[in-house]
């Protein structure tokens, strides 16, 4: 009888990828399915719960054409962490699924902020500070403006959640999304303190049950199964967050390893035991309550280079890899613009843009594309600063996400981080570490660091000598953003 397949889904911010792997976690069927965000609204970054799960089930299905869906013996999802996802008691969606490059609620973060007791609160008790796309700012938004949605809804859960819900019924949530909201990370329990420092006390209510990601939840429904192809009652775990998945899938998910992500957010973490905390980077529980991931991102990614690639009209695949080649093409020591890659968001402050410097009559397409992917890398080196000021790294930088796939980029980051750095060679991570669940789950590998043993890094890729060069650059790019603080700050409160 032949061994039994897992499917792990990962629903990102703007996509959704559902691989089947074997026994030995080797992909053997995938399917992707694009699940449009709409930014009609002031800040906003949303779609609808009807959407999401469509994307799913297009993906899903799309990987089953490819095997016999009977072998699936196990399905783990997930999915882009913090934004706001409220359920009704049937499961259904209560307004749209809002997602981490949502700012609407950036003057109740901003308020909150401004609030030295609350913020000594949220970030003692639940490990990070908070910020627009937190749930706990948008929660307390939707208190103030959309009161009709706390009325109706039963609960408050993740992009993950979302999805395993509408395959099994069953409301529920891991540590790894809890961790950014509501969660006293050293209890690894909901906190009313937090609840109250966010100004939404009266709502724990929504808070749902809380289990570790590879426990299992409920089997797939009846009426899932006829909408995704899988195969009615096949076991679904409870997930994880898509960075905790990611690192699973570069096999980075072990302390002092330190993995980089460049996808829809420009995602920097490692993996630790220990309990610090700052406001600078966010110290999220993993798959169990002892293990965290300390992390600092921004959407500063891919939302940047496809900015750039639409601006000179590079949207197609053959004129993207000509103008990537052509950058790559340039001299080392060629002057390009510094690129400040704030087009969809910035750590430096909701009020930063996107910021070019450095223009030149002589500069072409392919100097503007370098000054783009070098502040992309730049901004890994920006997130890490931090970090490495309490966390020591150890081995090889792990890198994945889009834009890795590029071997002029990965460069980059090497030289920019002068580390070496080695590229996931797992097409989708993200799937591999849900995965990787379902297969420890059903015996089919040891244990996760068993799994993690099977995700395979590409060579690695070392820095280049000239230090002093790209010292140079990282002090530049900080220079330029520090000089503009001021002016962001200025045209912020004259608006």
């Amino acid at each position: 009888m032949s061994a039994p397949l897992v499917l792990g889904i990962d629903a990102g911010q703007t996509a959704v990828k559902a691989v089947v792997h074997d026994a030995t976690l080797r992909p053997v069927a995938t399917g992707r399915s694009v699940s449009p965000i709409d930014r009609s609204g002031d800040g906003y970054a949303e779609r609808s719960h009807e959407a999401l799960w469509h994307a799913v089930r297009t993906a899903i299905a799309g990987a089953l054409r490819r095997v016999d869906p009977a072998r699936i013996g196990a399905v783990a999802v997930s999915g882009h962490g913090d934004g706001l996802h409220l359920v009704d008691a049937a499961g259904r969606g209560v307004g749209p699924a809002i997602t981490a490059m949502d700012s609407r609620a950036r003057h109740e973060a901003d308020e909150i902020a401004a609030d030295p007791a609350r913020s000594a609160v949220i970030l003692a008790r639940s490990g990070q500070a908070s910020g627009a796309s937190s749930p706990g700012a948008l929660l307390l938004w939707a208190q103030r403006n959309r009161p009709e949605w706390i009325d109706a809804a039963q609960a408050m859960v993740f992009c993950k959640d979302v999805v395993r819900l509408r395959l099994t019924g069953d409301i529920v949530t891991d540590y790894s999304d809890a961790t950014a909201s509501f969660l006293e990370v050293d209890a690894a329990t909901w906190s009313q303190e937090v609840l109250d420092a966010y100004g939404v006390g009266g709502l724990g209510g929504l808070l749902p049950p809380l289990q570790g990601s590879a426990a299992p939840v409920g089997g797939v429904t009846r009426t899932a199964a006829e909408q995704t192809g899988l195969p009615e009652g096949v076991p679904v775990l409870t997930g994880l967050h898509d960075v905790q998945a990611s690192s699973i899938g570069m096999g980075a998910l072990r302390v002092g390893r330190l993995a980089c992500v460049a996808g829809s957010f420009n995602t920097n973490g490692v993996t630790t035991d220990r309990t610090d905390v700052d406001a600078r980077w966010q110290s999220r529980l993993s798959i169990t309550p002892d293990l965290r991931i300390a992390m600092s991102t921004s959407s500063t990614a891919s939302p940047t280079l496809d900015w750039a690639l639409r601006l000179l009209g590079a949207q197609h695949s053959e004129d993207r890899d000509r103008l990537i080649s052509a950058s790559a093409a340039l001299a080392p020591e060629s002057e390009t613009p510094v690129v400040l890659p704030f087009f969809a968001g910035s750590p430096a402050g909701l009020e930063a843009s996107g910021t070019i410097s450095g223009l030149r009559s002589w500069h072409g397409p392919e100097h503007l594309m370098r000054g783009v992917l070098e502040g992309i890398a730049l901004m890994h080196h920006w997130h890490l600063s931090a970090l490495a000021e309490a966390f020591d790294f150890t081995g090889d930088v792990a890198l994945g996400g889009g834009i890795s796939r590029s071997t002029h980029y990965a460069q980059l980051v090497a030289d920019v981080l002068g580390r070496p750095v080695r590229v996931a060679c797992e097409d989708e991570p993200g799937a591999f570490g849900a995965a990787a669940l379902a297969a420890v789950h059903l015996g089919l590998v040891e244990s996760m660091d068993a799994a993690q043993s099977l995700a395979q890094l590409d060579r690695p890729i070392f820095p280049d000598a000239d230090h002093m060069r790209w010292q140079r650059k990282r002090m530049d790019f900080d220079e330029l953003i520090r000089a503009n603080v001021p002016w962001w700050k200025e045209q912020s409160s004259a608006r």
